[in-house]
């Protein structure tokens, strides 16, 4: 994962966005089965999350019979589609607004689709069962069919997508357009500018939101005129 996540990195217009994504896919990855456990469950006839989504479809009088790799046939110890319990769609789950699909996201643990959500989705109406939007540059072709996919799963009714002109700022866009807001109130400030003209040649190189002091903090002690920097 980090070999290919550094290929990525390497061709991606957002080096930063890219890495991120590597660290979210650790992160996941860090919730399965070590090679061990896996091979231990399998062979105590446990099926694992990776082979049931590896396992193909069964065709008809197939048994649960597959060929092996020296190409005899065995029985495999997780090949039993029936004996295997069926998701159920959590046809509870009811979304009033588009924040409550980005939540729902969230608590699914579908950290790319978030992603994607969050960078390509320029919102242009929502109401339950369809979604409007306008993909914004760079969104995945796929984008539309993997978000109508999930929400089925996962609400268990079917959800339409419609991509019209327009919409509404991506929650990344918003997210930017923020930060460059509040770099150049910040810049703004006349005791950064004197700072800057005081030091020729001085940039300012970042902007962080200060943590204000609570109740029982006292408050930073100033700093006299004459004290040196």
């Amino acid at each position: 994962m980090l070999l290919k996540s550094h290929g990525e990195v390497r061709r991606a217009p957002d080096p930063f966005a890219a890495v991120e994504m590597a660290l979210i896919r650790l992160c996941y990855a860090a919730d399965l089965p070590g090679p061990e456990e896996a091979l231990n469950r399998l062979q105590s006839g446990e099926a694992t999350p990776a082979a049931v989504a590896a396992e193909p479809p069964s065709g008809p009088g197939s048994g649960g019979v597959r060929a092996s790799a020296g190409g005899s046939s065995g029985t495999s110890a997780y090949a039993q589609p029936s004996l295997r319990p069926v998701a159920v769609a959590e046809a509870q789950t009811v979304l009033k607004s588009f924040e409550d699909v980005v939540r729902l996201i969230e608590t699914k643990r579908d950290p790319l689709l978030k992603v994607d959500v969050d960078r390509f989705v320029r919102l242009v109406e929502f109401k339950p069962g369809q979604i409007t939007f306008s993909p914004a540059p760079g969104a995945p072709a796929n984008l539309t069919q993997r978000l109508s996919n999930r929400l089925k799963e996962w609400t268990g009714q079917p959800w339409r997508m419609v991509i019209e002109g327009g919409g509404a700022e991506t929650a990344h866009e918003r997210e930017q357009r923020e930060a460059i807001a509040f770099r150049a109130e910040a810049e703004a400030d006349p005791m950064v500018q004197a700072l800057l003209a005081a030091f020729p040649g001085a940039e300012v190189i970042g902007v962080r939101q200060r943590i204000q002091p609570g109740a029982d903090m006292a408050a930073p002690a100033e700093i006299d005129e004459d004290d040196d920097a």
